[in-house]
Formats: structure tokens, C-alpha cells, sequence
């Protein structure tokens, strides 16, 4: 049986050391078991074309584009505020380490190579609508895949909802939503039916399992985060130890930091050790400013040396929830800071580790610095035997199904392609010029946008068109003097990327423009029927007005 795994890996914005080591545990722990794996090389939705190795390049251009945004009214302009000190901070951020982030990404970069097996072909939603990997069993695998997002509601490639993985067994394993709230009526339809199509699914927090067995009436274990189904000597061999000796770590993620930062520092004057700090950037909050300790930052380690500095660390300062598991598996005196959503106490919760969480009027002096660990190991061994249990009985599953040819019913996808909705624009076509409006008599039933290469688009408010091959294109509303009418051609986005419909029925990533494509592109008439398009998720459709002289 051929497994494919996605996940969160080597694209996460922050350069998060776990992303890579969790996918590393999880695999290897497939192997160990007689499983072959592969990791799908996959971009998520909101990737955006990130810079990785030079995120202040990418930073700058952010910034470019929100001081561009327009502020004639209060609401813009406090849009257009935010934006540009949100990016201002970014960028400063980035431009103190740019030298050091290059050295770390190419670790990262480095570590991926050696250790982990990754499919050649680089996906994202939108392929995974029209491409097959070509795997018999995938497995979405933790951290935080099932957080609800602004644009996309959710990822598909994360739930494995997009149509590649349509009839193929389905395992989610540790999946976690971060610090999203409960989802919005939309989103748990949205869930609920990609949940339907798993066949086998577990979390990782307790919480969250809680919250989807309210949602879905189904039972849904919580496992461990894959770096904990291996213990010290696994991680041991992977670790590499620093240079300094002697030392606190600090190690802290996203969110203000500043009681991780401040008891750290407190703590290493207390015990006259030196402060090593080894986060991904020098966070507003999270700066170390006090003159009377000893800091080095590191912002260009790789992953066995943040491995190594935990392991051999007097103590660790964290608000990561795999700062605290690593802290864990080390046996480390480790403390933990504040940090958003519910990830970290579930973790503390979980192995009766809840006096680790200090609170910011503690004083360090009474910090206790034993923790109980034969009573943490005794709970991860039975943790991680169920665990192992789960995964390896889902998989056990699959490959008897795989092996008897069972098949799921087509029948069900294709009903939810039917029955989806969206919204669609009327555009004007290239070109602009002189002579082209929008007819007067329809002028107060849509929205007119005037685009910035001289052409125009509408839109009809509130309007949505099924995809069932059974609603009409409307009649045209454009003017164009000199010109006569031809016909619509079809384009539409299903995340991030355009597609055509083209003269076959088929359907093929374009430009926005789609010149390269304009001579197999299908033209419609007014009146015909708007084609069935057989994919999982439709952003919008826009039709693009074609002329004659």
C-alpha cells in the first residue's frame, strides 16, 4: 500500500523547527513499524508565495503594497494604518537577522534532504483538484492543519478534501486547530463533510476532540504529537551539542512573550548563567534588553543544534508547545510562559505537568526546578502505546481494504460538486478603450468596478450560481462602441490559482489573462448554460466578454 502523509513541514513562514521534526518522527515511526511513506511536497492555501529564506525581501513588498491602500474614508485608512506598521515591524524584524536566516533555512533546507522522503512534484490545493498523486492511503499529520481561516474557511489539502484524494483511505492522525475559535456555522458544514469522508480520525488536543464529537456525534481519540512516539535515544541521535555551557534556553513563539522573556532572564541572573536564545526573530515584545545578563542570540541554528540546546540546558524557557514536549523527553527542569489557545495547557494537563506554568508576579528564586519524571514517563509510555495503537489498527485497516479492492461510492462527491454555489463577475475584456460601459438600464442592479487596464466588471449583489450545469449566462450588459459582441469565455479560481474552460470540456491552470490559452478556450453565447465544473471548491467564475470589429 502506498501511503502519502501531508501536513505542515517545510513551509511554515516562521522557520518553526518542529514542523520538519514532527513529519521526521511520524515517518520514521512508519518505517520502524514496516510502512513506506511519502510526504506530499505540499504548499498550504495561505502560503502566499512566501519567502523563506529571505522573509524581509518579502516584508518589504508587503509593505509597498499596504502603503499603496487607499484612505479616503476613516475605515481605509485605519485598514491601511495597520497594514503598514504590521509590515514596518515585519521588516525591521527580519532585516536585524537577514544574514542568520539565510544560514538557518539552509540547515532546515539541509535537514530535509538527509532525513525526510518528499514527493518531486510541489502541490497545493488547487492541483490536488485536477492532479492524482497517486497514493492508495493518505494520512494528514498534525500541527496545525484544522484552524479556520479568513479567506478559505479551511485548508482542503489538510482535510483531505480535495478531489485527489476522493475514493482513497483517509487516516488523520494528532490534527490540531491552534488557537482558532469554534467554527462559524458555515465552517462546520464545511468540517463536517470533509470529516464525513476520514476513515479513521484522531487529535491531539483534548478539547478539540471534545468540540468535534459535539459536532459529529463521533468518537475521536486524542493521540500524542508525533516527536513524543519516540523516546530520548531516538532523539539523541539526531541532537548535536553546543558550544556554550552553562546556560538557560529561551525559546519562545509568536504571541507577546514578554513574562517568557523576563523570568528567563531573571532566572539566569539568579543563577549566573548565560541567556541563549534561539527563536526564530527578536519579536516586539519578546527583545532581551537588560544589560546585566549575558545574552547570545542565535537565530541561525538548525534542528539538531535546537535539539541539542534543550537537551543540554541547565533549564528552558518556553511558550512553545514543542519546546515544552522536547523539554519532556529530555527530562529537562523546564518553565512555561503565556501563550494563545489551548495547545500548551493540554500538553501541561496531560502528563499532570501543570506547575511548570508560571505566572509573570512569580518570583524565580522559588522556582521548583525537580520534576516528578518517572510519573511523566509512566503516563507518555501508556500514551504512546495507544498511540501506536491507533495508527497502526487504522492502517492495518486500510491496507485489508486496499487489498480487497473496496471502494467508496463516487456518487457522494459528485452530489457535493453539484450542489456547490459561487459567486461570478462579468468582465469586459482586454483591452478597454473608448466607447465601453455598462448598459444605463442596468446600471442599479449590479456593482460596477472600474479595473485599472481600462476595463470594467460587474457583478450581480448577492448572486450565486450552481454547479450543476443547470443555471444560464445572462444576457451581455456591456456597450462597446465599434464593436459587436461574441461571446464569453470562462475563467475561474478555485483558492489561488485561474483556470480555463477550454473547447474540449476540460479544464487547465491559466493566467489571469489566459492569451496562452485563448485559441482552445471555450466561448460561450448568453443564454448558455454555465458548465458543470468538476472540482471540489469554486472562489469565483468570471466571465470575459470576447468582440468582433
Amino acid at each position: 500500500m502506498k501511503i502519502g502523509i501531508i501536513g505542515i513541514n517545510r513551509y511554515a513562514k516562521f522557520l518553526n523547527f518542529a514542523c520538519d521534526l514532527h513529519v521526521y518522527a511520524f515517518q520514521q515511526f512508519l518505517e520502524q513499524n514496516g510502512y513506506e511513506s511519502t510526504i506530499l511536497d505540499y504548499h498550504p492555501v495561505y502560503f502566499d508565495n512566501f519567502n523563506m529564506r529571505h522573509p524581509a525581501d518579502h516584508a518589504d513588498e508587503k509593505l509597498r503594497k499596504a502603503l499603496a491602500m487607499p484612505s479616503d474614508t476613516p475605515a481605509k485608512r485605519q485598514a491601511r494604518d495597520a497594514a503598514v506598521a504590521k509590515w514596518t515591524e515585519r521588516s525591521r524584524d527580519y532585516r536585524e537577522v537577514y544574514e542568520e536566516r539565510e544560514v538557518r533555512y539552509d540547515k532546515f533546507e539541509a535537514f530535509v534532504e538527509k532525513n525526510l522522503k518528499f514527493t518531486k512534484e510541489v502541490y497545493d490545493s488547487d492541483l490536488l483538484e485536477v492532479q492524482d498523486p497517486g497514493f492508495d492511503c493518505y494520512m494528514c499529520v498534525t500541527d496545525v492543519i484544522w484552524q479556520s481561516l479568513p479567506r478559505h474557511n479551511f485548508d482542503r489539502g489538510f482535510l483531505l478534501g480535495s478531489k485527489a484524494f476522493e475514493g482513497k483511505q483517509k487516516i488523520a492522525y494528532a490534527a490540531s486547530r491552534g488557537a482558532s475559535k469554534d467554527y462559524t456555522k458555515r465552517q462546520q458544514e464545511l468540517f463536517l463533510n470533509y470529516l464525513d469522508d476520514i476513515d479513521a480520525v484522531s487529535v491531539r488536543e483534548a478539547d478539540f476532540a471534545k468540540y468535534i464529537e459535539s459536532l459529529s456525534g463521533r468518537e475521536v481519540p486524542t493521540v500524542l504529537d508525533p516527536t513524543l512516539l519516540h523516546d530520548r535515544d531516538f532523539w539523541d541521535k539526531v541532537a548535536t551539542k553546543p558550544k556554550e555551557k552553562k546556560f538557560v534556553l529561551l525559546y519562545y513563539v509568536m504571541e507577546s512573550s514578554t513574562d517568557t522573556i523576563a523570568k528567563a532572564v531573571e532566572y539566569a541572573k539568579h543563577h549566573d548563567l548565560t541567556l541563549v536564545e534561539v527563536s526564530d526573530r527578536p519579536l516586539k515584545y519578546g527583545k532581551v534588553k537588560d544589560p546585566d545578563v549575558k545574552h547570545i542570540a542565535r537565530y541561525d541554528v538548525g534542528m539538531d543544534e535546537w535539539l541539542g540546546y534543550i537537551r543540554d540546558a541547565e533549564a528552558v524557557f518556553t511558550n512553545s508547545f514543542h519546546g515544552c514536549c522536547f523539554a519532556t523527553i529530555f527530562e529537562k527542569a523546564f518553565f512555561v510562559g503565556a501563550r494563545n489557545g489551548s495547545k500548551v495547557p493540554n500538553f501541561l494537563a496531560t502528563f499532570g505537568l501543570q506547575d511548570r506554568r508560571f505566572q509573570a508576579s512569580d518570583d524565580v528564586s522559588t522556582f521548583v526546578h525537580e520534576v516528578d519524571y518517572v510519573a511523566v514517563k509512566k503516563i507518555l509510555d501508556e500514551r504512546r502505546a495507544e498511540s501506536a495503537e491507533f495508527v497502526l489498527g487504522a492502517l492495518k485497516e486500510a491496507e485489508r481494504k486496499v487489498a480487497a479492492g473496496e471502494s467508496k461510492d463516487p456518487a457522494k462527491y459528485e452530489a457535493r460538486r453539484q450542489a456547490l454555489t459561487y459567486p461570478a463577475k462579468f468582465h469586459s475584456g482586454a483591452g478597454g478603450g473608448t466607447g465601453l460601459s455598462v448598459k444605463q438600464k442596468f446600471r442599479r442592479r449590479v456593482e460596477v468596478q472600474k479595473l485599472s487596464g481600462g476595463g470594467v466588471e460587474y457583478k450581480v449583489p448577492k448572486a450565486r450560481y450552481r454547479n450543476d450545469g443547470t443555471a444560464e449566462i445572462p444576457g451581455v450588459r456591456f456597450r462597446r462602441e465599434g464593436r459587436t459582441f461574441a461571446g464569453w469565455r470562462l475563467r475561474f479560481r478555485i483558492d489561488n490559482r485561474w483556470f480555463w474552460y477550454l473547447d474540449d470540456g476540460t479544464i487547465e491552470v491559466g493566467t489571469v489573462g489566459g492569451q496562452e490559452l485563448a485559441d482552445r478556450a471555450k466561448v460561450f453565447a448568453d443564454g448558455d448554460r454555465i458548465p458543470h465544473l468538476p472540482v471540489n471548491h469554486v472562489s469565483v467564475a468570471v466571465f470575459v466578454a470576447q468582440w468582433e470589429k
